[in-house]
């Protein structure tokens, strides 16, 4: 399977850090995200999201501008929370269903962090996702994996 790990791009300011929602470029960032990813032919077959207002409008755009899932077939898990532990994340990782394609958007420093312990990177200085960084993920099994690809909004022209 491919994971497909997506930050959260750019959002407001709030004293509700859970209901702050998406800036106009934050917005803009996930629809070229969305669009790069149906440019390249990549469909997702199932897709989370933190629960969290900024991941999962930044989820609801990609999937609208790729291909896949439809945004109403998004999933919220707590798993993608910063708060989520270590043990927790891999237990629910390894319990998904077999898909080839899974989004997976949610925040940093975690998801950072899962991502380079999949890689088997150091657990400081491994891969850093800035906000709309999306990196791919093949794994077999959920416990290690290899990059694939690594893009981000300024990179897709949308920083």
């Amino acid at each position: 399977m491919k994971l497909y790990f997506l930050r959260h791009t750019e959002a407001l300011d709030g004293m509700n850090d859970a209901a702050r929602p998406l800036s106009a470029r934050g917005r803009h960032q996930a629809e070229a995200i969305g669009e790069f990813l149906a440019r390249v032919g990549i469909g997702m077959d199932a897709a989370y999201s933190s629960p969290l207002v900024r991941a999962w409008q930044t989820a609801e755009l990609v999937l609208g501008r790729g291909g896949g899932v439809e945004p109403d077939g998004l999933q919220r898990v707590d798993a993608l929370l910063n708060e989520a532990t270590v043990r927790g994340f891999e237990g629910w990782l390894r319990s998904l269903p077999a898909a080839r394609h899974i989004l997976l958007v949610g925040h940093n420093p975690s998801l950072s962090e899962r991502v380079s312990a999949l890689l088997g990177m150091p657990e400081h200085g491994g891969l850093d996702l800035p906000k709309g960084g999306l990196a791919c993920v093949r794994s077999p099994d959920g416990r290690n994996g290899t990059l694939k690809f690594y893009v981000t909004p300024k990179l897709l022209g949308a920083g």
